[in-house]
This record gives structure tokens, sequence and C-alpha cells, in this order.
């Protein structure tokens, strides 16, 4: 059977037990962080932190990059240009190499790329659109593009459209 006595008596251990434990951590906690690397926050006005895309292996041109081949490192870099930012688009499994690289270079455009949603010499959808109105011919793209990138689309001999790739084998006109 407990007393009034007894839960009192637990109570304060609790608190002496809290109290001990809050001064050890109070004590050795300045000494554990002393031990670490100070971290440098502060960088100069023309620098920027930056997370890039390394080769993990050397790279043949026309290598298909995998997963295992791409590793981030952070870095700070140098960038005097005020109104630009500096290009942060990471290289993804999938992109294809356009030239040979080696184990530790940064994997950035234009030595690797998104592979081609629309490859030359390949018959293609060419969308035109217009509100409601939607028109959709086909045709043989002229060059190779990416997302976004421009497409020529030959519709007859005599006949060539200006678009832009916007899915696999599928051309935007403009």
């Amino acid at each position: 059977m407990r007393t009034p006595h007894s839960h009192t008596t637990t109570m304060v251990a609790t608190y002496l037990l809290s109290l001990l434990a809050a001064v050890v951590v109070s004590l050795f906690l300045p000494l554990a962080l002393d031990t670490q690397e100070p971290a440098d926050t502060t960088l100069r006005r023309d620098q920027r932190r930056l997370t890039v895309a390394v080769a993990t292996r050397a790279l043949a041109r026309g290598d298909t990059l995998r997963r295992e081949d791409i590793a981030m490192r952070d870095t700070v870099i140098t960038w005097r240009w005020a109104t630009q930012v500096p290009d942060t688009t990471r290289a993804q499994a999938g992109w294809i190499t356009r030239r040979p690289m080696a184990a530790g270079e940064v994997l950035r455009a234009p030595a690797v790329m998104p592979p081609p949603l629309v490859t030359s010499g390949t018959t293609v959808a060419a969308i035109w659109q217009d509100g409601p109105l939607r028109l959709v011919l086909s045709g043989v793209a002229t060059n190779s593009a990416t997302a976004g990138a421009p497409v020529g689309v030959r519709i007859d001999r005599t006949r060539r459209l200006d678009g832009v790739a916007i899915a696999p084998n599928t051309v935007r006109l403009r």
C-alpha cells in the first residue's frame, strides 16, 4: 500500500534525477561541440554554395547514365555575375554523354543531355492548337530534339513546319 509520503519521495527523486541530467548535459555538451570542426557558413559576395552531380567512373561518348554513375557533391563556386544564377540543372539517370568524361568530372550540359524526345528521320505528330480548334498532322522530323528544343517537321517534299518537342515523337507547331 502506498502512503502519501512515498508518492512525495518518488516525485522528489524524479525531480532530482532530471536536474542532475540537465547539469551533466550542460557540462559535457560544450566539450562535445568543441571536438567538431565549425561549419563555415560565411561566403564572400561572389561565392555560391551548390550541390553538383559528378561522374563516379570514366564515361565514353554516347553512354547512357545509370544511377550508380552519378554522385552528388557539395561545392562552393565563385560567381561574379549579379543578375544571373548558376545553372543548377542536375544530370539524371537516362541522360546521354556527348563527349568522354573522367571520373569526378561535373556532369553538366552540354557534356551530358537528356535523351531526345524526337529523333531525326522518325515520323512525328505535329500539333497546332488555337483554343478549341486542334489540327494534328503527320510528318518527318528533320532533326533530333530534347524537351522544349526546336524541331523541323517535313510535311511533304515542299513544305516544312517549325515546332517544339513536347513528348516522345510529338511536336507543338509554332
